[in-house]
């Protein structure tokens, strides 16, 4: 039990680990798409927009993980239930979160506003939803479910049981590699040509002793002696 709910923990530490880190992702992408030229000015004034771009870049996260909480919670459950390990399913699952996040900020807009429906907003979702899921398959979704056990190679026995004892302070190992069976030991038979000969002698050898019997019961020698 105590290995169970350890387990648990550790699987909810790396999801919500994976979660925080594809929302910064994501609204660093947003970030970027919103002023790309924020990193293209003065050298000078490089570490003040470099910052202003990482605060940003952290309140758009704030939103973008506060909406997409529900939604990669059912993706994660999903591929740590199935063990899903492969990364197209997270960037499949991001881009389809970017979608809900452009439809839920198209929905929000009030008449006569300027909209975001655009080919250049939808890029941004997008994107940022792709760079999302692959971030988090980077810190969570590789890891995902159980342990893969390596299968045996073809043609080799698995090993059933392995058993140590102890025996005048020495350690042995029994391998077993196979395990006893009664009907594993092959069985003599007699050719089919062998068996038909020595079927034909037993029912000349009955004939023979059903004829002696009825001479004998009759009383009349037997013509042959």
């Amino acid at each position: 039990m105590e290995r169970v709910v350890l387990r648990f923990v550790g699987t909810l530490a790396r999801v919500m680990f994976g979660w925080a880190l594809a929302s910064l992702a994501a609204g660093l992408i947003t970030v970027l798409f919103v002023d790309i030229d924020v990193l293209s000015g003065r050298t000078d004034d490089l570490p003040k927009t470099v910052g202003e771009t990482i605060d940003l870049a952290l309140l758009a996260a704030t939103h973008i993980a506060i909406f997409s909480a529900i939604f990669v919670l059912i993706a994660a459950a999903i591929g740590e239930w199935f063990s899903l390990r492969m990364l197209s399913f997270y960037l499949l699952a991001g881009v389809i979160i970017g979608l809900l996040g452009f439809t839920a900020q198209y929905m929000s807009e009030v008449a006569g506003q300027p909209t975001i429906f655009n080919n250049y907003a939808v890029k941004a979702f997008l994107t940022a939803g792709l760079f999302g899921g692959f971030v988090y398959w980077l810190a969570a979704g590789q890891f995902a479910g159980r342990a893969l056990v390596p299968l045996p190679p073809r043609g080799s026995v698995p090993e059933v049981a392995k058993r140590s004892a102890e025996r005048n302070g020495e350690t042995v190992e029994v391998i077993i590699t196979k395990p006893p069976s009664v009907g594993d030991e092959p069985r003599w038979r007699m050719p089919r040509l062998e068996r038909l000969k020595f079927a034909n002698r037993e029912a000349e050898g009955a004939f023979a002793h059903a004829d002696e019997d009825r001479d004998a019961a009759t009383g009349n020698p037997d013509p042959r002696s």
